[in-house]
C-alpha cells in the first residue's frame, strides 16, 4: 500500500484495517477535486476497548457535522474542504484517555481521501455509598473525583469529576480512564447542634505519590463505601498578636491528613472563634499584609468535647527569598538574555496539596523590579523551562545545587539569593518519526539524563513524521515517541520501562544537529 494512503491509518493505529480497506485503490472510489480537496470523506467510529461500532456518534469536519449510522459509519458528500479538523463525541465516551487532550485530528487532503477509523473512549465510573460510622446514608455529601495529572513541571490533584449523594448516600462520577483519589470536604449539617462531617479520603492522604490512588481503565466501574467521622463542632477561641492586618486565611489539618478550610468570626479584642469537631488539628493561619510580606502561624491543637479558649497564634513573617540571573560568559550569541520572569520558575512543594490545585510558588516582584520567592518553610523542586535560545544552565543556593537537590526553606531564612545561571550555548536534534514501519504524525519527547531545570522536552512530528527541536542544552537525552499524547512523569523510575524497545538515546553537544529516526508507540499500547 502507497505511504500516502496508510498514513490516516497509521495515526488512527489501525494498520490492518486500512490494508483491507485500501487494498483496491485511494479512498475506494473517492476521488480528488481540482481544487485538491477529496469530493467524499468516509469513515467508521469504534469502541476503543470493544472495537465494535459506535452508533449515533457526533462526527465533526470542520463546521459540518453528521451522526453515525448502526455500524458505526459516517460520510461526508460535496466536501470542499482541503484541509480538515476531525473531531468525534458521543456522551458516555471520550475522544481521548489522555487529560487535557480533546482528541481533534487535523489531517490533509490525501488523508481525508482514505476511510478513517476514529476511535472513542468508554468512561469509566466510580460509584459508591457515604455513610456515617453507624452506618447511617449521609445525604447531600459532595464527592470529589481527583485525578493524578502530571504537566511537564509538577504533579497534581485535579478535580475532574464531582457527585453528590442521594437520599440512600450513594453516589456516581463518570471519568476518564486514570488515577484518581475520591474525596469529601467538610461540611457543617447542623447549625442548630453544630454537627459536621469531617473531610475523607480514599486512599487516605499521603505524599501524594500517584501509586497511592486508584487505578481505573475505560469501560470499567470501581465501587466504594466512604466512612466519614460526623461529630458535633465546638468553639475554638485563637488569640493572635497585633500584626494580624490584612486578610487572614486559616487552615485545620486533622490526624487523617484531612484538610478543612474553617470560617471564622471576629470575638472580643484580639480573638477569632472558628468552629472545629472534637479531635487533633494541625492549625496553619497566613496573613496576607500587602504583595510584597506575608506572615504565617502555625499550633497543634486538640480540641475535647467542649469549647476552648486561649489557643495562641504566633505570627511570624514567611521567608522571602531574593534571585538574581546571571549570563554565562560563553554563550554565543550578541542579544541580551531575557528577564528571569520568561523562565517560568517554580518552586513546586514536595508536600501533596489533598485539596487538588497547585501545590507551588511562584515568582513574585516588587515595584524595582527584583524578583523573589514568598515561600513558606518547606521541601521544595525548582523548575523552569527554556525561553528562546536560552535555557537554565546552573541553579545554585548558597552551597546547594538546586538542579540536583531540593530547596529546604527554613523559619526566617531570607537574605541568600538562589542564583540562576542562564546559557545560549544550545546544540538541535531532528529526525522522522514513524508507526508500523511508515512516517507519521506523533509526539516526541526528550528527557535529560543529566541535571535540568526542565523534566522534559516535547514536539508533534508534521504529517511526513519530520521533526526538530531548537535550542536544546547540551547533554544525554532519552528519546521517545508517542502516537497519542503521553503526559507522564518521565524522570520517575520505570516510567519509560514499558516502552523500552521504543526508546532511544542521544547526546547533544554544543552547535550540532545530529539525527535521530524514532518509531513511535501505537495508542493501542498505551492501555488507556
Amino acid at each position: 500500500m502507497p505511504a500516502f494512503l496508510t498514513l490516516v491509518c497509521i495515526l488512527l493505529g489501525r494498520q490492518t484495517t486500512c490494508d483491507a480497506q485500501t487494498a483496491s485503490g485511494p479512498g475506494l472510489g473517492t476521488s480528488i477535486a481540482s481544487s485538491g480537496a477529496p469530493d467524499l470523506v468516509t469513515g467508521r467510529v469504534i469502541n476503543a476497548v470493544t472495537d465494535q461500532p459506535v452508533r449515533r456518534a457526533l462526527v465533526r469536519l470542520n463546521s459540518r457535522a453528521v451522526l453515525t449510522d448502526s455500524e458505526g459509519k459516517f460520510r461526508f458528500e460535496q466536501n470542499a474542504e482541503i484541509n480538515g479538523n476531525i473531531l468525534v463525541s458521543k456522551p458516555g465516551f471520550y475522544a481521548s484517555p489522555e487529560y487535557g487532550d480533546a482528541g481533534n485530528l487535523y489531517l490533509q487532503s490525501s488523508q481525508l481521501a482514505i476511510p478513517l477509523e476514529l476511535r472513542l473512549y468508554p468512561e469509566a465510573l466510580l460509584t459508591g455509598v457515604v455513610l456515617a460510622p453507624d452506618g447511617t446514608p449521609l445525604s447531600g455529601i459532595s464527592v470529589s473525583a481527583m485525578r493524578s495529572i502530571y504537566d511537564d513541571s509538577a504533579r497534581r490533584w485535579m478535580p475532574v469529576g464531582q457527585g453528590q449523594t442521594d437520599s440512600h448516600g450513594s453516589f456516581r462520577i463518570p471519568v476518564p480512564a486514570g488515577q484518581y483519589r475520591l474525596q469529601t470536604r467538610y461540611v457543617l449539617r447542623d447549625r442548630t447542634t453544630g454537627e459536621a462531617v469531617l473531610p475523607f479520603a480514599v486512599p487516605s492522604v499521603g505524599s501524594g505519590d500517584a501509586s497511592q490512588s486508584i487505578r481505573i481503565h475505560s469501560g470499567e466501574e470501581e465501587n466504594f463505601e466512604l466512612r466519614p467521622t460526623v461529630s458535633p463542632t465546638h468553639t475554638v477561641g485563637i488569640s493572635h498578636s497585633e500584626s494580624d492586618r490584612g486578610f487572614m486565611r486559616i487552615s485545620a489539618r486533622a490526624s487523617n491528613g484531612g484538610t478543612l478550610q474553617v470560617n471564622s468570626t471576629a470575638g472580643n479584642g484580639d480573638e477569632t472563634k472558628i468552629q472545629l469537631p472534637q479531635g487533633t488539628y494541625t492549625l496553619t493561619a497566613r496573613l496576607m499584609a500587602n504583595a510584597d510580606a506575608a506572615e504565617m502561624a502555625e499550633t497543634t491543637i486538640t480540641v475535647p468535647d467542649h469549647d476552648i479558649s486561649g489557643v495562641v497564634l504566633r505570627f511570624s513573617p514567611v521567608p522571602s527569598i531574593p534571585l538574581e540571573l546571571v549570563a554565562d560568559g560563553s554563550s554565543n550569541t550578541d542579544s541580551t538574555a531575557p528577564g528571569l520572569s520568561q523562565f517560568g520558575l517554580v518552586l513546586n512543594s514536595e508536600q501533596a496539596d489533598s485539596d487538588g490545585g497547585y501545590a507551588g510558588v511562584g515568582l513574585s516582584s516588587k515595584t524595582n523590579q527584583t524578583f523573589f520567592f514568598l515561600a513558606p518553610p518547606g521541601n521544595y523542586r525548582l523548575v523552569g523551562r527554556n525561553t528562546g535560545a536560552w535555557y537554565i544552565k546552573s541553579a545554585s543556593y548558597g552551597e546547594y545545587d538546586l538542579l540536583t537537590q531540593n530547596l529546604v526553606v527554613a523559619p526566617g531564612a531570607s537574605g541568600i539569593p538562589i542564583r540562576i545561571t542562564v546559557s545560549s550555548e544550545t546544540g538541535s536534534l531532528q529526525g522522522t518519526v514513524k508507526l508500523n514501519g511508515n512516517p507519521a504524525a506523533a509526539w516526541v519527547y526528550l528527557i535529560p539524563n543529566g541535571p535540568s531545570a526542565q523534566a522534559n522536552y516535547s514536539t508533534r512530528s508534521n504529517s511526513n513524521g519530520s521533526y526538530n527541536f531548537a535550542h536544546l542544552p547540551p547533554g544525554s537525552y532519552q528519546a521517545i515517541a508517542f502516537e497519542r499524547q503521553h503526559a507522564v512523569d518521565y524522570r520517575t523510575p520505570g516510567s519509560l520501562s514499558p516502552f523500552d524497545n521504543h526508546a532511544s538515546s542521544v547526546t547533544i553537544n554544543v552547535g550540532d544537529k545530529p539525527t535521530l529516526n524514532l518509531d513511535a508507540v501505537p495508542a493501542a499500547e498505551v492501555t488507556p
